[in-house]
C-alpha cells in the first residue's frame, strides 16, 4: 500500500507504524510514473508522480492519472512548482478546515496546462531530477557532518 505526501511517495509501512486498512477492497491501482493528486491537500502540493514503485494501491481518496505523451520527470518538476499550487488553489473550495481545501474537479478541467515539447520537457525533467539528486546528496552529507559533530 503506498502514501502520496507532500515530499513523495512512500510505502505506508515508512511513514506509520502501524497498519493501515484491513482490506484492499476499492483501492486504486498505481503504476510507475502515474500521477497522483489529494483531493484535499493539492494546493499544499500534496502530488507526485510516482517515480519510485513498479506498482501498488492507493487510498481512493487520492486521483490517479496515466501520463500519456508526458515525460514524467517534467511532471513531477511541474508539480513541486509554487505555480503549481496556486493552479490548483484556482480550483479548490474550503474543505473541513481553512488549511484543507477540496478540489473542484470540473474547474480544474477547465484550466489550460501549457505543455512543452517531449523533447524539452525531457530535458527539463533530467535537469530537475539530477538537481534534487544533488540536492539529497549534499543534505545526507550535512547530516553526517552535524552527527559526527555531536
Amino acid at each position: 500500500m503506498l502514501s502520496c505526501a507532500i515530499d513523495g511517495m512512500y510505502l505506508n509501512s515508512e511513514l506509520f507504524s502501524h497498519f493501515r486498512g484491513s482490506s484492499n477492497i476499492g483501492y486504486l491501482k498505481v503504476k510507475k510514473n502515474d500521477l497522483i493528486l489529494s483531493a484535499q491537500n493539492l494546493h499544499l502540493g500534496n502530488c507526485n508522480v510516482n517515480l519510485r514503485f513498479e506498482h501498488g494501491i492507493i487510498s481512493p481518496a487520492y486521483k490517479v492519472y496515466e501520463l500519456v505523451g508526458c515525460n514524467p520527470l517534467f511532471m513531477q518538476a511541474w508539480v513541486k512548482k509554487d505555480s503549481t499550487k496556486d493552479f490548483f488553489l484556482k480550483s479548490s473550495t474550503e474543505g473541513a478546515s481553512v488549511c484543507r481545501k477540496n478540489i473542484v474537479w470540473e474547474e480544474l478541467y477547465k484550466q489550460e496546462l501549457p505543455v512543452p515539447s517531449i523533447e524539452e520537457q525531457t530535458k527539463v525533467g533530467e535537469y530537475f531530477y539530477s538537481l534534487d539528486h544533488l540536492i539529497t546528496l549534499h543534505q545526507r552529507q550535512h547530516k553526517l557532518h552535524l552527527n559526527a559533530l555531536l
